[in-house]
C-alpha cells in the first residue's frame, strides 16, 4: 500500500472508478515525458485502488451467490 494513499473504503464507487481513470490519465501523461520515478509512484497508488475495486467486486459475487443459490451451478470455477 502506498502511503499516501487514502482510506479508500470511504470512496463510493463512482468515486473510485473516478480516482482509476485519473491516475491511468496522469500514468499516460508521465509516460510520455519520460519521468519514470513518477511513474512508479502512480502505479503503486493505481495498484491500490484497482485491488480496492477488485474487492467490492469480489464481495458483490459472493453475495449475489448466496442470494441466489441457483447460481453456483451457472458459475464454473476452477
Amino acid at each position: 500500500m502506498h502511503p499516501l494513499t487514502e482510506d479508500l473504503s470511504k470512496l463510493n464507487d463512482q468515486e473510485l472508478f473516478k480516482k482509476i481513470s485519473e491516475l491511468t490519465t496522469y500514468l499516460t501523461q508521465s509516460y510520455r515525458i519520460n519521468n519514470y520515478s513518477v511513474v512508479g509512484q502512480i502505479h503503486m497508488l493505481l495498484d491500490d485502488y484497482t485491488a480496492e475495486a477488485n474487492r467490492r467486486h469480489q464481495k458483490t459475487l459472493e453475495e449475489a451467490n448466496k442470494k441466489n443459490e441457483s447460481l453456483k451451478d451457472l458459475i464454473q470455477t476452477k
